[in-house]
């Protein structure tokens, strides 16, 4: 008896001790914020625009969202003005957007995003990067795009895009953050732009170390996707075929090359004069989801439209590494396998200037392997 007594002395005792949840904040004091911009005002210093998430007063209601703008020297400065205009304390979502306008990641993105990386309190690892065409700001109005919130509407438009392989796999804040750190790989982000009342997508917005250099179209876009291996749940391709001998552009084929397995042989060697060579061969395997030829697709026919396919996709492919390099963004990491595998030469290149003298050699061969229940 007397041992339970002292059990629960001391128990009672430690309770006293506990300090309790310290470190709580309400939501209905928060302010959340689903998608901050960041631009170069007219001045030349740092313009931040923030989409808030405000809570409602009651369940009854829904939740509303206020843009706000703020400029300052730096990030950290622009988000302390910008909490000097708005009620209760701001907080970034962890699955949320930073859009950056062009002019501002020309000029590099290191330190917009040093803030980011230095306090443990802003989400990093499922927050997106995006670089708008223009400035960002212009994109947050108008601050709804039908009954979706600015943010909604952007993570349904990225979501969608990235099923449909124009950029894959997807790029966070600390995807972002390894590549500027690693000297043999660059990396590639969405690139929206505003037309109108829409915001559109303009396609991949190439990056060299923190610096914006060049982008591509939505279609050079899906076959970078390809080129890198990857792909989401759909990869529609499009084409004008000869379907007889003798007559051009007599019908046109639209490939779906997501629903199979991509086959990828990446290979980056040193040749005896110095030279890097990459060899990039890729087999797709493709299902047709629409053919407006005038020839039935029996095994001759396949034949010759995948030999035609595959002429076109290398070209295609050939296009897409050409301005890749021409926008000096090591996409592929032809530099990191450098470093792995032929490290002693690697040390004597300055690859901000090497990489534009990599050969490639891309192969795209087509293989065709459903036609669909027509035939």
């Amino acid at each position: 008896m007397t041992r339970r007594i002292s059990i629960f002395l001391i128990v009672m005792l430690l309770s006293v001790c506990l300090t309790g949840c310290w470190d709580r904040e309400y939501l209905k004091d928060l302010h959340l914020a689903y998608t901050a911009g960041y631009d170069l005002s007219d001045e030349g210093i740092l313009q931040e625009t923030v989409e808030l998430i405000i809570p409602p007063e009651n369940e009854q209601l829904n939740t509303k969202n206020e843009v706000h703008t703020s400029v300052g020297i730096t990030a950290r400065s622009a988000s302390d003005n910008l909490r000097t205009k708005v009620r209760g304390n701001i907080r970034f979502n962890k699955y949320g957007f930073l859009l950056i306008g062009k002019s501002l990641a020309q000029k590099g993105i290191s330190p917009i995003m040093d803030v980011n990386f230095r306090d443990p309190s802003n989400p990093t690892s499922n927050v997106r990067l995006l670089i708008a065409d223009g400035k960002a700001s212009d994109l947050f109005e108008p601050k709804m795009v039908g009954e979706l919130k600015l943010g909604e509407f952007i993570n349904d438009k990225i979501k969608s895009l990235e099923q449909m392989s124009v950029f894959f796999p997807a790029e966070t804040m600390d995807t972002v953050f390894r590549a500027m750190m690693d000297p043999g790989q660059d990396f590639a982000v969405p690139y929206l732009a505003k037309e109108g009342d829409n915001i559109v997508t303009k396609g991949i917005a190439l990056f060299h170390n923190d610096q914006y250099t060049g982008s591509l179209d939505v279609e050079k876009g899906l076959m970078l996707v390809l080129l890198k291996g990857k792909k989401g749940t759909n990869a529609r391709i499009t084409k004008r075929v000869d379907t007889e001998t003798g007559q051009k552009d007599r019908g046109t084929i639209t490939i779906n090359v997501g629903r199979k397995r991509i086959k990828r042989k990446y290979n980056v060697k040193v040749n005896d004069q110095g030279e890097v060579e990459v060899d990039l061969k890729l087999n797709l395997q493709a299902v047709v989801e629409e053919y407006t030829g005038g020839r039935k697709l029996d095994e001759p026919e396949i034949k010759k439209i995948n030999q035609d396919l595959s002429e076109m996709l290398t070209k295609d492919a050939e296009t897409v590494l050409h301005e890749i390099q021409k926008a000096n963004s090591d996409v592929l990491g032809v530099g990191r396998k450098l470093i792995a595998y032929h490290n002693k030469e690697w040390k004597t290149m300055n690859w901000s200037e090497d990489y534009r003298k990599v050969r490639f050699r891309p192969q795209v061969e087509v293989n065709i392997v459903d036609t669909g229940i027509l035939q």
